[in-house]
């Protein structure tokens, strides 16, 4: 609208400037006025035109509120009033490698046998390393019955590693000892393995295993290859009697054997065996002097002896029989020299009650447990 006004009058004062020249032409008066009033009325018309065109333009704060998208505006640090939320991002935990050993197999090697204890030599385990960690393990404990043995070492093993580990020296060099219930084949024992994982001080169980240790036995008519501190010569057992008189000798100072009586409630059980050289060289057989019986009342008692001798009056001594001697041998077969192959028969004694039942017993040199 302005913007036509603007032109209307512009074509108004042109017009009115023409007329006003053409009036001087003619020298004409009436020309004159009509010029002044067309010129008049076109400035006019340019003066409304601009104002009418300043009024329609927009102004800045107009122009300013106009949004020129329909998208919502991104608010500023300075006007937004809404708080900032940072996001923390949740590490991923590294996953704990835990010590897992477990024995693949195991073989435990008996020094001795008693009645009542077993004997320790050495212990051998094969352990494997199944965990994801290095492990070190320390210590063996063995243990039974309310008994215990242990032994130290320090051996490594990586993960999935396997290894066969020796334990042995059992109390600083003597032979350590687990209970053993009189009249059993075996005694079950626990075997716990200590050691450390890397990275981590002071022992810890590392391994729990329940364990059978088999007692190694032997009965009448059996030999044992071999007894201890020997080598080649066997003990083979030929024969036990109970008996209410027994043989002892020969003294060196009549070269006789004698014959005790057992004292009164009691009895003798009288256990013979036969040494023999297998060996290439002549050797001595050993005197056993030691070992125990173990009863069905389970109660033990040691090898018997005459403790004064021939002068042992509570047992009656006398001079023995042939007979007597042939049948109850009264000689321990003990520093006889044997050449190669020979072989030469002594025995042992045991005073126990008389209602009483021998079910075993262990003797000097003899590495198994002798059953009844």
């Amino acid at each position: 609208m302005g913007t036509a006004l603007f032109l209307l009058g512009v074509l108004g004062i042109v017009a009115g400037v023409v007329l006003f020249i053409v009036a001087l032409v003619r020298r004409s008066g009436w020309w004159v006025l009509r010029s002044g009033a067309i010129f008049g009325a076109g400035l006019l018309l340019v003066i409304v035109g601009i104002a009418i065109g300043i009024s329609e333009e927009p102004s800045e704060e107009a122009t300013l509120a106009t949004p020129t998208s329909t998208a919502t505006p991104t608010p500023t640090s300075k006007t937004s009033t809404a708080p900032t939320l940072t996001l923390t991002p949740i590490p991923t935990p590294t996953p704990k490698l835990t010590p897992k050993i477990v024995a693949e197999d195991y073989k435990i090697r008996l020094y001795d046998v008693g009645v009542d204890k077993l004997y320790i030599d050495e212990v051998n385990i094969v352990l494997k390393n199944i965990g994801g960690v290095l492990v070190t393990v320390t210590k063996l404990i063995i243990s039974s019955n309310g008994e215990e043995i242990q032994s130290s070492g320090s051996t490594a093993l990586g993960p999935l590693e396997q290894k066969e580990i020796a334990f042995s020296s059992w109390n600083y060099g003597s032979y350590d000892k687990l209970a053993k219930p009189i009249g059993v084949d075996q005694i079950t024992a626990t075997m716990k393995i200590l050691g450390y994982p890397q990275g981590i001080t002071g022992d810890q169980i590392l391994l729990e295993k329940d364990i059978a240790i088999s007692i190694p036995k032997v009965r009448m008519g059996d030999t044992i290859a071999e007894i201890q501190g020997k080598q080649n010569l066997s003990l083979t057992l030929l024969s036990w009697e109970k008996s209410l008189i027994a043989v002892y000798g020969p003294y060196s100072s009549s070269s006789q054997y004698y014959t005790f009586t057992a004292r009164p409630g009691m009895k003798f059980i009288v256990l013979i065996y036969r040494f023999q050289n297998n060996g290439i060289r002549e050797q001595e057989t050993p005197y056993i002097d030691a070992g125990e019986i173990a009863t069905d009342k389970g109660y033990i008692y040691s090898v018997w002896s005459p403790p004064g001798g021939v002068y042992s009056e509570e047992y009656k001594p006398r001079e023995a029989t042939s007979e007597e001697v042939d049948r109850l041998i009264g000689d321990s077969g003990g520093y006889e020299d044997l050449l190669q192959e020979e072989s030469t028969i002594g025995c042992v004694v045991f005073e126990i009650p008389a209602d009483a039942t021998p079910v075993e017993a262990s003797l000097a040199y003899v590495p198994v447990l002798i059953k009844f």
